[in-house]
């Protein structure tokens, strides 16, 4: 009898450390596809090429990668159009690094905010990437001076 419990109790420890090697397993797998999946969240972004006047400060202060150029970038507004998020938290991931975000998209579009001069009002709405520093444009409109934002 006293044989009998000691088996069944050793192969009940043998089914829980199976259970265990299992589930560790398949945890880091898990964990490493939810890393690979990076959520794309769609913003819009009005400002002007170039450095804030002398004592102005502006939503953000930007250096955006656009083709081989950086180009600074002084956001006046910005929207993140879906997701759950605000632009200022976006912005807050990708401060630490220069430039701020590597513009992706067509050439033609990467292009119009590569060549912009210096004062040039531009809406800008694309994909952020999270967790990188990537920004896939979507479009890019100019935008006219009457606003007198700067």
């Amino acid at each position: 009898m006293i044989a009998s419990r000691t088996a069944l109790a050793t192969k009940s420890v043998a089914r829980f450390v199976v259970a265990v090697l299992v589930v560790a397993a398949i945890l880091p797998a898990t964990a490493a596809d939810a890393r690979v999946a990076r959520r794309h969240l769609r913003m819009r972004m009005d400002g002007y090429v170039g450095p804030p006047p002398e004592g102005r400060r502006e939503m953000a202060n930007l250096v955006l990668r656009a083709g081989r150029k950086n180009v600074p970038f002084q956001v006046t507004s910005a929207t993140v159009l879906s997701g759950g998020t605000l632009a200022a938290n976006i912005f807050s991931q990708v401060r630490p690094y220069t430039p701020n975000f590597i513009l992706r998209g067509q050439r033609d579009l990467v292009g119009q905010i590569e060549n912009a001069a210096p004062g040039a009002r531009l809406r800008i709405i694309g994909n952020w990437v999270g967790g990188t520093r990537d920004f896939m444009v979507a479009s890019v409109e100019r935008q006219d001076d009457a606003s007198g934002a700067h």
